[in-house]
């Protein structure tokens, strides 16, 4: 028995070693050389590098078993026919001679036009292609190589790979990886040839029409070259750096603090101004005339209906559970992701290797933490229920009314994605993308979050409804019986002033998250062989938008109950305090027309699938905090006049 104990422990902790520490070569071992897929800038369709009909194959090549995070990622890593042993040189190594028919020739120059990019792996850095900087600067990384080039309409295949692998000497006198280049070349030939030699490149089609018509397949010959070059001035915990370099780095840096510092005068704007009207909402001046007094007190007299459970309580609650969940998943994915680049996880390596060493973690840690959040979203959900239904102090829900609200509190979110990503499942594996999901891992989300989500949604509502706040509580104190439970009416009329405050308090915040919107979507479909990092800049950016959309839901509750004179606060708060998704979305469209390449329906169609859920959740997500921001104020400036 406590040998098992021991091994365990010990399994554990060398577990732990393998995930946080490198992985450290002796010469002659063998280096796994993993392919991957081939992506554009032009097109949302990547496909898996081991499919396409022009590359070399051996029926030993398996799949690599992934983690959820990786598929979800759309790696899908298969091994290679490349013979890689540390340290040794291999200056010309025949890989295959593969016959591709001519449709696999069509379709490699199709690829080739459309710009796809190539990508492997070695140790878990991507096959990368390098760049210098301008005047004489570093080098820097680009993860991927070009699948060929076109040249006065002629597209030409790179067969010709060469292969650099930069190492580190550890102090266990091992070796780890630093570095993976790739030079690509195309040869008409079948000989590895040096730099200095003059070679035909390799035209896809053949350019002679009777040779195009006689041939019915084409041998496709493929090389390569390994070298290995020991590098002093990176290592193993730096050796992510130069994938992130570039010539805009500068630029973008420089960018990001203007933002912020332009961010915080709107911020420090918003919160002046709701300062200002909850001051004068509370200040009492004995010089002031009678009338002023009652002018400014009428909002006291809409105590009464204030308090009354908005029409269409339960939906609104769900939606603002949802944005609860969304809000808690977002900022705990980015509280952890900076904390990876602040602290040391791990022993002894560097602030930020975890995460980039293992790119899938990013995605596995941000699905955990969405079916965490379940909790969070039924907890509050019942809170908000509660208040907005204006129930007695102390009332508790009963046990099958508490289920009944925590599942569909809990539930929406993860409905949502579901929804969402089997519709855009559907179109990817139609154009048989590598970003199909397979059905095995849609039926393994589905019992996660039937299995984990609803539970803890569950226990969240129940938790919720447990809560009690003290007697002398705002949210106590403010409550006011109502002599009938009616939902206070909802007049269309006043839609003019619900699209005025939505249009100019929902501009406020998408001001603030503009710069770091037009970075993620450049990394996302743009440019997607660069890398986004700025998590700490992205975090503090979006608890900033978070107080300007509160504040701005105080300061219009406040024009409604004051100026309007209009109790309907609930549903105009959510619509204001929402509204930066359709500023979202607007520019979305207006970045898809003026800085997207994409050119293909199907594309355009992904696209615009994934920014319409990203756009409803960020619109859902601050309109809850709007909300919750709304009832708490409306709470405590009545609890303030009952005392008075």
């Amino acid at each position: 028995m406590h040998f098992h104990v021991v091994a365990l422990l010990l399994f554990g902790t060398s577990l732990a070693f393998n995930l946080f520490g490198p992985n450290t070569y002796a010469k002659g071992e063998s280096v796994p050389l993993l392919l991957n897929k081939i992506e554009s800038d032009h097109t949302q369709l990547p496909y898996r590098y081991h499919d396409l009909p022009f590359v070399c194959h051996d029926r030993r090549q398996q799949p690599k078993t992934l983690l959820l995070g990786e598929i979800l990622k759309g790696d899908r890593f298969w091994d290679s026919m490349y013979d890689l042993q540390f340290g040794i040189d291999r200056p010309c190594v025949y890989l295959c001679a593969m016959s591709a028919s001519l449709i696999g020739l069509n379709r490699a120059d199709q690829l080739v036009k459309n710009g796809y990019v190539v990508h492997w792996s070695v140790d878990g850095l991507p096959g990368a292609t390098t760049f210098t900087g301008k005047a004489g600067l570093a080098k820097y990384y680009a993860a991927g190589f070009p699948l060929g080039f076109v040249e006065d309409d002629i597209s030409y295949l790179y067969n010709h790979v060469t292969l650099v692998v930069r190492y580190h000497t550890e102090k266990n006198k091992r070796h780890s990886i630093v570095g993976f280049e790739v030079y690509p070349k195309s040869i008409d030939d079948d000989r590895c040839l040096n730099d200095h030699d003059y070679y035909d490149n390799f035209a896809i089609l053949p350019q002679d029409p009777v040779k195009k018509k006689q041939e019915k397949n084409h041998i496709i010959h493929y090389t390569y070259s390994v070298y290995w070059r020991e590098d002093h001035t990176i290592n193993y915990n730096s050796r992510w750096d130069l994938y992130y370099a570039n010539d805009n780095l500068k630029a973008a840096n420089s960018v990001h603090w203007i933002s912020l510092v332009n961010s915080l005068m709107l911020a420090g704007l918003v919160s002046l101004v709701a300062a200002t009207f909850v001051y004068r909402l509370f200040k009492t001046n004995p010089k002031r005339s009678k009338s002023d007094h009652e002018d400014d007190d009428l909002w006291r007299q809409l105590a009464h209906n204030a308090m009354k459970p908005p029409v269409y309580v339960s939906v609104l609650t769900t939606v603002t559970a949802y944005g609860v969940q969304s809000i808690v998943a977002a900022v705990g994915v980015l509280a952890t992701l900076f904390l990876n680049n602040t602290l040391h996880f791990g022993s002894g390596v560097s602030a930020s290797a975890f995460f980039n060493n293992h790119q899938g973690a990013i995605f596995t840690c941000s699905f955990v933490i969405l079916l965490a959040s379940g909790f969070a979203s039924a907890f509050m959900g019942i809170i908000v229920h509660k208040l907005l239904v204006n129930e007695a102090p102390g009332h508790v829900y009963r046990g099958f009314s508490t289920l009944n609200l925590s599942f569909m509190f809990s539930a929406v979110l993860p409905s949502v994605i579901l929804g969402g990503m089997l519709v855009i499942n559907c179109i990817v594996w139609a154009k048989e993308s590598s970003n199909a999901l397979p059905f095995g891992t849609i039926v393994f989300i589905m019992i996660l979050f039937a299995v984990v989500e609803v539970p803890l949604g569950l226990l969240g509502g129940i938790f919720g409804n447990k809560v009690k706040f003290p007697v002398r509580s705002f949210l106590v104190t403010s409550y006011i019986a109502l002599d009938e439970k009616t939902r206070s009416s909802f007049r269309f009329g006043d839609h003019k002033k619900a699209i005025f405050l939505s249009t100019f308090f929902g501009l406020i915040p998408f001001g603030i998250v503009y710069v770091d919107l037009q970075l993620i979507l450049n990394t996302i479909w743009l440019e997607k062989t660069t890398f986004f990092y700025m998590y700490g800049f992205l975090l503090f950016t979006t608890l900033l938008v978070l107080l300007v959309v509160a504040e701005s839901a105080i300061v219009i509750t406040y024009i409604s109950l004051t100026i309007y004179k209009d109790h309907h606060w609930q549903w105009l708060s959510f619509g204001a305090s929402s509204s930066i998704g359709y500023y979202v979305f607007l520019y979305s469209i207006y970045y898809h027309i003026y800085h997207l390449l994409i050119a293909d329906f199907v594309s355009s169609l992904i696209y615009f699938s994934y920014m319409a859920l990203v756009s409803i959740t960020i619109g859902v997500g601050c309109g809850a905090v709007g909300v919750i921001s709304a009832l708490l104020f409306v709470r405590k400036i009545y609890s303030s006049a009952k005392r008075e």
